[in-house]
């Protein structure tokens, strides 16, 4: 009888880490971005410019509004034959104003006749909340439920004239990180960190052109 009470217990117990670790699977089954989502995660772009091609992610889920704009202007051809117009020793590459195509003397303040929001949660990278005040009083408006990515080497971001002024043009860090700007501009991308591309991106010179962007998903 005895052998009998531990049998049924063992089985209990067998059955009971068993049925745990389905559940368990069934979660990490759930939790596993399905084809969809995967595509979702970050978006190939290879900028092609006279020193060489740019290779970096886009992360939709960090910055949806500003990549979807991002991605449709490449697309539709919009920086072909752009120029990085403004470049800072040490510090960035700039570039996607349309007016660079021509040297309008005007060029630095182009875009594609729009405005969108910024795309940017500061405390998500540690900007402390007396500077988010600061900001605040400036129009800049916040969404804390972004995950945002810091203004760090490589990170492609948004140039703007203040708060929600968002077009087409964007720069690319060279070096340090710029800290400073967290909270000021949108970062939706990163360079894809490999000799061949920072190379190339420390390289540009201003009046460089950009040939073509090239979006794969």
């Amino acid at each position: 009888m005895r052998l009998v009470l531990i049998f049924i217990v063992v089985l209990v117990l067998v059955a009971g880490v068993y049925y745990t670790f389905s559940k368990k699977a069934d979660v990490a089954k759930n939790l596993k971005p399905t084809v969809e989502q995967e595509a979702e995660v970050e978006i190939k772009v290879a900028i092609s410019t006279n020193r060489g091609d740019i290779n970096l992610e886009l992360y939709p889920s960090v910055a949806p509004k500003t990549v979807a704009n991002f991605v449709k202007l490449a697309k539709d051809g919009f920086y072909n034959g752009t120029k990085f117009h403004r470049v800072m020793k040490d510090f960035m590459i700039q570039g996607g104003d349309p007016l660079s195509k021509t040297d309008d003397p005007r060029v630095g303040t182009g875009g594609p006749s729009y405005k969108f929001e910024d795309e940017i949660n500061p405390r998500s990278i540690g900007v402390d909340d007396s500077t988010i005040a600061a900001l605040e009083s400036e129009g800049y408006q916040y969404d804390f439920n972004l995950t945002s990515m810091s203004v760090d080497v490589g990170a492609l971001a948004m140039a703007n004239s203040g708060p929600d002024t968002n077009g087409s043009q964007f720069f690319i860090v060279t070096y340090s990180p710029q800290t400073h700007l967290n909270g000021r501009h949108t970062v939706f991308g990163k360079v894809i960190i490999d000799d061949k591309s920072m190379s190339v991106v420390r390289s540009i010179e201003q009046g460089d052109v950009i040939k073509s962007v090239a979006v794969s998903q």
